[in-house]
């Protein structure tokens, strides 16, 4: 009796604390829309430096969720990762605007191709009606707020690691540093990067995406020379963003890369 009676209390607190750490993620990172000339609509969600002054300029990070997140409740790209950006310590040292945008179902913030047996994925010419948006918001956002021009960042897990790297190949002179979680790009693109410090994570039994997908990147940037920082976690599988956003030197990392 006693035993179940800890079960039903175990499960009680573990979901009321759930609910509260979501209840604070949605009054942290306040939900917007920004709709386009031409009518496209894209959901955000956006975290605003502690005690704003808009006389002085702060960092953006860019944070793109993964495919499981995509749908228009504008909440659901908050599940993974980016409450490590709420840390009290993380907020009060390095004081920045952390945009959160959802993508919707049936897109992707990247188009690929199938290419050859060698290099396996090709970035589509051009960018998917998401990524289109997502460009147009960033703008947004910059033109909105105090942003330091040279202090924006990318990142993105899974499906938004494919759409970090598609950020960086399409904007090379954009943003002054990346993280890139359990993802891949088109390697041959390597070069266009090469000139962006990057760091990229990934876990080693990742069976949703391969780890000889980061490791062949890794290779395509390592051979031009580029700015490259790697971990790979043993024993870890897809979710390896629990451990990259938990690293202690990631954010002194990120934040002190200016262009």
């Amino acid at each position: 009796m006693k035993t179940r009676i800890s079960i039903v209390l175990f499960i009680f607190f573990t979901s009321y604390f759930a609910q509260a750490q979501n209840n604070e993620l949605l009054q942290a990172f306040e939900g917007m829309s920004y709709t386009s000339e031409s009518g496209g609509i894209l959901p955000y969600r956006l975290l605003k430096p502690l005690e704003y002054d808009a006389s002085k300029k702060y960092p953006l990070v860019i944070f793109l969720h993964g495919s499981g997140e995509r749908g228009s409740d504008n909440e659901a790209q908050l599940k993974n990762a980016v409450s490590s950006f709420l840390q009290e310590d993380i907020r009060k040292k390095y004081p920045s605007f952390v945009l959160v945008p959802q993508c919707p179902e049936g897109d992707r913030w990247s188009p690929f191709k199938e290419g050859d047996e060698a290099e396996k994925f090709w970035l589509s010419e051009s960018p998917s009606e998401t990524m289109k948006l997502l460009l147009e918001l960033i703008n947004y956002t910059q033109e909105t707020y105090s942003i330091d021009q040279k202090r924006v960042y990318a990142t993105g897990l899974s499906m938004g690691g494919q759409g970090t790297y598609d950020l960086l190949i399409r904007n090379p002179d954009t943003f002054a540093a990346a993280v890139v979680v359990c993802s891949f790009s088109d390697i041959r693109e390597a070069k266009v990067i090469a000139n962006t410090p990057i760091w990229i994570f990934h876990g080693e039994e990742d069976q949703v995406v391969p780890i000889d997908n980061a490791r062949v990147m890794v290779n395509a940037l390592e051979s031009v020379g580029a700015k490259l920082k790697y971990t790979e976690y043993p024993d870890t599988n897809h979710n390896s963003w629990d451990k990259a956003f938990g690293e202690e030197k990631l954010y002194s990392w990120l934040f002190k890369k200016k262009l």
